[in-house]
């Protein structure tokens, strides 16, 4: 190892030992205070509830009756309810929604928000566990608050519409609310009763940005603890941490509030290893019944979250502590602030630099043989980017549906049955604008300078280096996906059969992506091949944002340039 490299390596380690601080304190005053939560009490909500509102996807008419029972139901113990309605865009059908949204008045008239949601998956009937279990829960504490009288701070409880196609509910709460700054810390419950359910977990990925501040999901674990036999909610492992902070998809109704800065999480079960296909199958499908529900493990969830609540209404001082993080459970430390943003300053300070002053002409020389590899580049990218406007068009002509945010739902037929014709002509479109772009290059190439190897793999680079810049602006916790790019540092114009190894420098780049599609589409959501589709759908929708995935394109143009001849 040469000295500057183990230079670099200490300086990088004092950085990690100096960032590493031990995570603020959280202190649980006083006596825990008696818990009432009841779960033969919650059993019996959302066995009358399920049963009476079946088929309550959005739009349906069930689902408004179930908005407007939990808003009559409130609004008879004392809250003050009502409905808000409004209309979104689903399977390119005008979806008429509705939130129950109601108030316990505190003396301070800071809130605390507790939702679940009333909607479901199409290809679910009943829907006990999502969310019928999270109703329950919050109408039997919308009964225990309401008989203590005035709390101290004021509670909002919400059953939210359409969740399951981008926590839209939440969002419209969140986008009409007078000032979102009085809400102390907000909190989403789903998936809560199933018999064989045996541990908590906090999910804290904000919707496309932001993470579940740390001291809030400190302090649910703490006022756990207060209580020998409840389950400690548990925050996610340090590796998942980094993925939910790299992909800020969320899949329950914190996302909004995270992503609107205000420190909430979403309280789910688990269930031990032996459970996961039982689990599996019994999610988003007809088979999430009433019979899998557990008064046990209800009273389990619903006693964490009374104990959540009581602690909040106690505490005078809420902090706020935004910014990303990564947190280690087992010593108490905490990474965050300058330290981690320099680490994460890391990718670009490598391919900036890189993309000047790789090779042996000078930097004056390569800015003027730039202009060639900028145009070579260009045939790559624009057909990348005509692709994601032809995936737009397709929504236009009705060959794919049109979602509000998300693209419909896990194991939604419109997804897990894709239109292969439509994702031919997508890839035959994509082709044609290669082919365009190949054509285009072979026409301007004859009237500039020679188009110089290197100068091809420092402007590729420097559009790395861009790219990695704007991620770092937007979601620095992405940047993992562009860690193996460095593989792209060893492409070096080879030869013959030393080519190859340029392809496999090439595909080593695009590790993690490959990895995160397999994982979350062949693995967790077991989409196969269909996997294609949704990523279409992605992009349709606006979870990829046109700027991204501009970014994107540009990144794996990038790649191409430097492995793909430019022609003679």
């Amino acid at each position: 190892m040469s000295r500057s490299i183990r230079c670099f390596v200490m300086i990088l380690g004092a950085m990690l030992l100096a960032a590493c601080m031990p995570a603020p304190e959280v202190r649980v005053e006083g006596d825990p205070p008696p818990l009432l939560f009841n779960g033969e009490r919650a059993l019996a909500i959302v066995t009358d509830y399920v049963y009476k509102f079946p088929y309550r996807h959005s739009g349906q008419l069930n689902n408004r009756l179930a908005a407007v029972w939990f808003s009559d139901t409130l609004s008879n113990l004392g809250w003050e309810c009502y409905l808000d309605e409004w209309e979104f865009v689903n399977y390119s059908q005008l979806t008429h929604l509705q939130n129950a949204v109601c108030k316990l008045k505190g003396e301070s008239p800071r809130e605390i928000l507790v939702v679940a949601h009333h909607d479901q998956s199409p290809a679910t009937v009943q829907g006990a566990d999502n969310d019928g279990s999270g109703i329950a829960i919050l109408v039997h504490l919308a009964e225990i608050f309401a008989a203590e009288g005035q709390p101290r701070y004021t509670l909002v409880f919400t059953s939210t519409d359409a969740e399951e196609y981008g926590m839209v509910g939440t969002s419209r709460y969140l986008q009409s609310h007078p000032d979102t700054e009085m809400i102390i810390a907000g909190i989403s419950m789903d998936n809560m009763g199933k018999y064989f359910y045996n541990w908590l977990k906090m999910e804290a990925t904000g919707q496309f940005k932001g993470y579940g501040q740390l001291w809030l999901l400190r302090t649910a674990q703490d006022v756990a603890r207060t209580y020998p036999d409840l389950w400690v909610p548990q925050i996610r492992p340090l590796l998942f941490q980094a993925l939910d902070q790299a992909v800020p998809v969320s899949y329950m109704d914190q996302g909004p509030m995270v992503a609107a800065g205000i420190p909430a999480f979403g309280l789910a079960a688990e269930e031990p290893p032996e459970f996961a296909e039982l689990d599996w199958n019994t999610y988003h499908t007809p088979e999430d019944t009433i019979e899998l529900q557990s008064a046990e493990v209800l009273g389990q969830s619903g006693k964490v979250a009374e104990a959540i609540i009581r602690q909040l209404l106690k505490m005078d001082n809420h902090p706020r502590q935004p910014g990303p993080y990564l947190y280690f459970s087992e010593s108490g430390f905490v990474l965050r602030g300058a330290p981690l943003w320099i680490i994460f300053a890391i990718l670009p300070a490598i391919f900036l630099p890189a993309s000047m002053f790789t090779g042996h002409i000078s930097v004056d020389q390569k800015l003027k043989v730039w202009r060639p590899a900028l145009l070579y580049f260009l045939s790559l990218w624009l057909p990348l980017v005509g692709g994601v406007l032809l995936i737009y068009l397709f929504v236009q002509l009705g060959l794919m549906l049109d979602f509000h945010l998300y693209p419909a739902t896990t194991k939604d037929p419109a997804i897990l049955n894709p239109r292969w014709e439509v994702v031919g002509l997508f890839l035959a479109g994509l082709s044609l604008f290669f082919a365009l772009g190949r054509a285009g290059w072979q026409m301007v190439r004859h009237h500039l300078p020679r188009l110089n190897p290197i100068s091809v793999k420092n402007f590729s680079l420097f559009v790395l280096g861009l790219a990695s810049v704007y991620i770092l602006l937007i979601n620095p916790f992405s940047l993992l996906f562009l860690l193996p790019t460095l593989f792209w540092l060893l492409i070096n114009e080879r030869h013959g059969q030393a080519r190859l190894l340029d392809w496999l420098a090439f595909a080593l780049g695009g590790l993690m992506v490959y990895a995160l599609i397999y994982f979350f589409g062949f693995v967790m959501q077991r989409m196969g091949f269909s996997i294609l589709w949704f990523l279409m759908y992605m992009f349709s929708s606006g979870m990829i944002r046109f700027s991204m995935a501009l970014a994107i394109t540009a990144i794996i143009a990038a790649g191409f340039s430097m492995v793909i001849r430019p022609g003679k």
